[in-house]
Order: C-alpha cells, then sequence, then structure tokens
C-alpha cells in the first residue's frame, strides 16, 4: 500500500498472493499517488492505471497479476517451498530465477466484479480519461 507500493513496484519479480493488497490511500483523501505512482500507474494496460490512481480502487493479486503489477501469483500456502527453493539456488540469473518462481506461481481467476471489468474508457481527450463504471461486467 502506499509507499511500499512504490517502492517494490521496480523489482524484477513482484510476487502476489490471495492475501496481497494494492492500494494508494492518499487518494481517498484527494491527494495525489506519490512515490513514483504516477509513473508505474501510467504504464499499466489501456487507462487502468489512471482509473486506478483516481478513485483509490484497491487491488487484490489477481487483479494485481492481470494489470502487470505483480509479475507472479503463488497461493501463500507456497511461499515458505518457494523461499526454500530459491535459497538453495546457487545463481543470480533471473531467468533461473523466473523459471523457480514460476514452479509455484499458477493464473488465478479474476472475481466476476472484479475491478480491472469496471473501467470502460468512453472517450479521451489528450491524456484524460473520461470513464463509466461497467457496474455489469459481462456486457
Amino acid at each position: 500500500m502506499g509507499g511500499g507500493a512504490g517502492a517494490s513496484i521496480h523489482g524484477r519479480f513482484r510476487v502476489a498472493t490471495e492475501n496481497s493488497l494494492f492500494a494508494m490511500p492518499e487518494t481517498a483523501l484527494g491527494l495525489f499517488p506519490d512515490v513514483g505512482a504516477s509513473y508505474f500507474l501510467s504504464r499499466l494496460p489501456g487507462f487502468f492505471g489512471e482509473y486506478v490512481g483516481l478513485t483509490g480502487t484497491r487491488l487484490d493479486g489477481a487483479e494485481m497479476l492481470a494489470c502487470g503489477l505483480a509479475t507472479h501469483f503463488v497461493p501463500s500456502v507456497r511461499l515458505s517451498l518457494l523461499e526454500e527453493a530459491l535459497c538453495k539456488l546457487d545463481s543470480t540469473d533471473p531467468a533461473l530465477i523466473s523459471a523457480i518462481i514460476d514452479e509455484y506461481s499458477h493464473q488465478p481467476s479474476l472475481k466476476e466484479q472484479s475491478a480491472y471489468h469496471r473501467p470502460r474508457i468512453c472517450s479521451c481527450r489528450g491524456r484524460l480519461p473520461f470513464f463509466v463504471l461497467n457496474d455489469n461486467p459481462a456486457s
């Protein structure tokens, strides 16, 4: 959340679990997202990052993976096994590290009412999107 998100987002490997929560709580107070959030949120697919920054929407681990804030999703019950496997690895090769994390990762399903399904961009003038919230994700 907040500063922790900004500090960790630049890591090569960003592992989320079902207990992960991404939030920029300062937006609920009317403040602008800090710690470089305007940089990384603006690079998410479509205008999802702008939506998150403007609305203060909280994201779970599956949503973080779907939009690119996380690189991997590992169920929390497998984290200790992942840690053990990484500690046994005698290499700093990113490809080997990624392969090990991949062994413990899986693709989670987004909830039906996921925030990832909600924004629909209606028009865009320059880089300022106009959002309509899609309360019926099936449409």
